[in-house]
């Protein structure tokens, strides 16, 4: 049977005209050399990421069988991974070898051949940078070059093959990496749940329902190493998981791991959806839950999914508790919107913004006090953002900015002191 292999470019500039011309010109050099090879190519039309974006990319649809390869080719500076996927609506996959990787110098390649599953999307996410998408497909019966000898100035030549790791060590069992799991959160001052057992399917995925009461949630999913693998093995054990609230996703870990680790806060009791792949075929997952209150002082006003949004973002970032209630609050919409903060001199603030509705692009928050900023730019992942500062000087100008962009994007925003300005007596 004839073999046929399908290539996909994806450049991502980022967002200076000089990068996005070299990432042109990248596309073009692949898409000319693998036109001499003896592929049919053709270019889609150019995509923008912002930071921390996912986007789904189509593909024209497929000749009759072969492999699939996916070159994507990036700006050097941006950072990105990316995965093939057999729908739109971006199912957890069970593992697969070379179907998923991370950028290097902005460049990064995959590859499928399997001939009952031809490649319909990539699924490209950006983690650092954000830029403009440049989409290549070349259709060929024959070998093409690779992408690293296609851009040598990113790998500094051609790379050798990469030598054979060896066999993985042996994991222990899920119990006692379950053990490890529960102390840890114990000493992170969490309230333990009975553990749960959950059975994966015939393609080692699943799902299940995981009631939470109010409060923050860290949920561990443990995977069982199949014995048959275990003398010289050189299969990777690798769960995935995610949680869902309904359709609205809410927390997901696609590591390289072979445990997955989910947090999340709720706003009051809820079922979740707990999603996984990456299981043995019929093996059992065992389920740990450690719970943690929500911060005191947090506001009610906007209801519980914004107050679940701004404990998430307090419990991330491991925030001390909050020792009061905030001293402002306020509400926007999209585009940067500039707020006045009265402050106290050698006065320390922790503020906070939440979406409350829509679907944000982008969710940045800044604090500006003098010459110093505090910037947090994961807003649009995570669905909140936190920047803390000081007051020092009298003197200094202390300016706060909400940037969201998105579709139908309102937000609130709370700040608050966590220490106070007055000094201490003889100080």
């Amino acid at each position: 049977m004839r073999r046929l292999a399908l290539s996909l470019v994806l450049a991502v500039p980022l967002v200076s005209g000089v990068a996005h011309a070299d990432a042109r010109e990248v596309a073009a050099r692949v898409l000319a050399e693998w036109r001499t090879a003896g592929a049919t190519t053709t270019s889609l039309p150019t995509r923008f990421l912002f930071d921390e974006e996912s986007t789904v990319v189509a593909l024209p649809s497929p000749a009759a069988a072969g492999c699939t390869v996916i070159a994507i080719v990036g700006a050097r500076g941006i950072s990105f991974r990316a995965r093939l996927s057999d729908a739109p609506t971006d199912p957890l996959l069970p593992p697969e070898p070379g179907a998923r990787g991370q950028s290097a110098a902005g460049i990064l390649e995959l590859r499928r051949c399997d001939t009952s599953r031809p490649v319909r999307h990539v699924v490209i996410t950006t983690e650092a940078g954000r830029g403009a998408l440049e989409v290549v497909v070349a259709q060929t019966d024959r070998p093409l070059p690779t992408l690293g000898s296609l851009v040598p100035e990113r790998t500094g030549g051609v790379l050798p093959p990469m030598p054979e790791a060896g066999a993985l060590p042996v994991l222990t069992a899920p119990e006692k990496r379950a053990d490890v799991a529960d102390a840890r959160a114990r000493r992170d001052g969490a309230t333990m749940a009975p553990r749960l057992v959950i059975h994966a399917s015939d393609d080692g995925g699943g799902e299940d329902d995981v009631a939470v009461e109010e409060g923050c949630h860290r949920i561990e999913v443990f995977g069982k190493e199949p014995a048959h693998e275990r003398p010289g093995r050189r299969f990777r054990l690798d769960v995935d998981a995610e949680l869902k609230d309904g359709d609205h996703l809410l927390q997901r870990d696609r590591t390289e791991a072979p445990d997955a680790r989910l947090e999340t806060c709720v706003g009051s009791p809820t079922k979740l959806t707990l999603a996984f792949a990456g299981a043995p075929p019929r093996s059992e997952l065992l389920v740990t839950r450690g719970s943690w209150p929500l911060p005191e002082h947090l506001p009610t006003l906007w209801g519980p999914a914004i107050r679940a949004r701004l404990a998430r973002v307090l419990f991330l970032r491991h925030v001390a508790p909050l020792p009061d209630a905030p001293v402002l609050l306020g509400m926007g919409s999209t585009g940067t919107t500039p707020v006045s903060l009265p402050v106290e001199t050698g006065g320390c603030y922790v503020a906070t913004v939440g979406l409350l509705r829509g679907k944000a692009r982008q969710l940045q928050l800044r604090a500006i006090v003098g010459a110093r900023e505090s910037v947090d730019e994961r807003g649009a992942a995570e669905e909140a953002a936190l920047a803390s500062f000081c007051v020092r000087d009298e003197e200094q100008p202390v300016r706060l900015e909400v940037l969201a962009r998105g579709t139908g994007v309102s937000w609130g925003l709370a700040v608050f002191r966590v220490k106070s300005a007055a000094w201490e007596p003889g100080r």
